[in-house]
């Protein structure tokens, strides 16, 4: 006699499907929101993202100084082949792949959030 496993999914209504990596365990994509104190759109970009994603659990939001990276970080910026050369910089991370979104620009409010959907 042979038996058959079924496996039911869950499905995500209205939620973006966050990529398993081989462990098995779902991964929450992580954006960078790089800014410096003389940026004169940071504090607009800044007003963005947390417009598209706040109370968002699918979505991890990190900002970071440029001024002050961290340097293991700036080593996987390299490592990635990734410059921040203007701010605000909008970079995503997912299954530890790293892509840059946006540079020295403010992203409305509907496009980071589809930009971040197709990368997530």
């Amino acid at each position: 006699m042979t038996r058959i496993a079924h496996l039911v999914l869950p499905l995500l209504a209205g939620r973006a499907c966050l990529k398993q990596p081989s462990g098995g365990l779902a991964t929450t994509p992580t954006l960078y929101l790089f800014t410096q104190d003389d940026c004169a759109n940071c504090p607009a970009a800044k007003e963005v993202i947390k417009e598209a994603f706040d109370g968002s659990t699918n979505v991890e939001i990190k900002t970071i100084d440029l001024q002050g990276m961290d340097p293991d970080f700036e080593f996987k910026l390299l490592d990635h082949q990734l410059f921040i050369s203007s701010t605000p910089s909008i970079l995503i991370e997912n299954g530890g792949k790293l892509k840059l979104l946006y540079s020295g620009e403010v992203p409305d409010v509907e496009a980071i959030r589809e930009e971040v959907q197709k990368y997530a």
